[in-house]
This record gives C-alpha cells, sequence and structure tokens, in this order.
C-alpha cells in the first residue's frame, strides 16, 4: 500500500536532517515537496509547535516567485506534514569554495533579497538565511525553510545556523529584518571570496567569530561597500532588502 500524507503519495526521500525530510510527493500528475517530522521529534513538544507554526505560515503567506509556496499542511502529532512547491534542482551549499564572478554572486543576493522583502513585508524575519536554505531552480535562485522564523521584533531562545547568525542573534537579542541582511551579506561574502566566512568548526567558536572579528574586504570594488555594510556588527547600520537590490541590480548585467 501506498505511503501518504495528506492527499500526497510519498515517494523518495531528497533530503533527510536531523529533526525532518523531504520526500517527493504526488496527486496524479502533480508533483510537490512533502516535509516530514521524524517520529521522534515529533514526541518533542518544542520541536512540533515549531514545525506547526513554519506549516501555517509558509501555507498563509501570499505567494512570490522567490519564496518556496506552501501548499498544504496537516496530519496528527505523530505525522505531521507540510507540502511545498516542488524545485527541481539542488541548493547553494554546491556552489561555495569557488570564486564566482560579480554578476553571479549579484544574482543570487538580488534574487534572494526579493523573498526577504516580501517576507519582511508580511511582519516575519527568516533567521536561517543559510546556502542550504536558497534552492538553484532553473528559473533562478528560492528561498525556503521557515523552521524557526519569527515576527520582526520577537524574541526567544537562540536559534539559526552558527556561522551565519548575525551579531545580535548570537546575543539572543530581538530580531529585526538587519538579522537576514546579515547572513544574506555572509553568502555574498562566501561566494564572492571563494571560502567560509565566519565557519570555525564547532558552532561556539563560529559564533564567538561573529562577535569578535570583522569581515576581511573583498577585492572587488563594486561588491565589497554593500557586502561590508550588510556585515556591519550594528543592525542600524545595514541596508534593507530594497536598497541591496538598488544597488545590486546594476551588476548583474
Amino acid at each position: 500500500m501506498d505511503e501518504r500524507a495528506g492527499p500526497w503519495i510519498l515517494g523518495p526521500v531528497i533530503a533527510s536532517g536531523e529533526l525532518s525530510e523531504i520526500r517527493v510527493g504526488r496527486d496524479g500528475d502533480r508533483r510537490v515537496a512533502v516535509k516530514r517530522l521524524h517520529s521522534h521529534a515529533s514526541r518533542r513538544p518544542e520541536v512540533s509547535a515549531l514545525f506547526a507554526t513554519e506549516a501555517t505560515l509558509t501555507c498563509a503567506l501570499p505567494p512570490h516567485p522567490r519564496l518556496v509556496r506552501g501548499l498544504d499542511h496537516g496530519g496528527d502529532d505523530a505525522h505531521r506534514y507540510l507540502a511545498l512547491g516542488y524545485v527541481d534542482g539542488g541548493d547553494l551549499r554546491a556552489q561555495l569554495g569557488v570564486a564566482h564572478p560579480r554578476a553571479t554572486v549579484a544574482a543570487v543576493v538580488v534574487a534572494v533579497a526579493h523573498a526577504l522583502e516580501h517576507l519582511h513585508g508580511q511582519g516575519w524575519v527568516h533567521g536561517d538565511v543559510v546556502p542550504a536554505n536558497v534552492l538553484v531552480a532553473t528559473t533562478g535562485p528560492v528561498l525556503c525553510d521557515l523552521g524557526v522564523a519569527r515576527p520582526v521584533d520577537g524574541d526567544g531562545p537562540v536559534r539559526g545556523t552558527a556561522a551565519y547568525m548575525a551579531p545580535e542573534q548570537v546575543r539572543g537579542q530581538r530580531w529585526t529584518p538587519a538579522v537576514d541582511l546579515f547572513a544574506l551579506g555572509v553568502i555574498a561574502w562566501e561566494l564572492a571570496a571563494g571560502a567560509r566566512l565566519f565557519h570555525r568548526g564547532p558552532s561556539f567558536l563560529s559564533m564567538a567569530a561573529i562577535v569578535e572579528t570583522v569581515a576581511p574586504p573583498l577585492t572587488d570594488p563594486a561588491l565589497a561597500p554593500v557586502v561590508a555594510a550588510m556585515l556591519s556588527p550594528d543592525p542600524t547600520a545595514r541596508p534593507t532588502s530594497a536598497e541591496v537590490i538598488e544597488r545590486l541590480e546594476p551588476l548583474r548585467a
């Protein structure tokens, strides 16, 4: 008998992590990505609550071409699922470790900035803008995974991926849209430089590097000032998503 999640017949696993897995789902000719919590994670109240928030938010947001769309969610406490628009492609991690041309970096950053502008306009901060959550679709980069998202100016436990957290995120302070602009600045720096920026192995060392060190300037004279501003330790000094788009859009050509 076919395994199902709601109306979706489940197929191969696309990705699997500590807390959840993503599988191909089908309903007739329609193909989606179905995210489900692992059974052990479903039994943890805090994880289950986060997943419920992610599912509700993802499906309630107005659609945007640069943000993975939520289609449907449901299930019981032991088998929660979230159906997402299917993106046929890998993620940005495969492009790290090599210095990319200015136009490529600008194209990725502008695409993600458009997704963030939309998300922030709806009153939410992503909180985990990392290469693994930037999918490389044939139509351009698409941002996914609202698993740790919280309302603008919201507070709570320290969450995120250590090497991409903003300094105020590391310190457990309230999240503003500037949190996401810092993370996008890290991605921009790494794509342009072909190296990791704050990654130090263990999470606590990466987090310490974020609050104790300053990113070396990029050698590209057009990218350097924008990325440096995005990586400012002062969140009020970082540009908005709209400002990043305005400054980098001309560099895509």
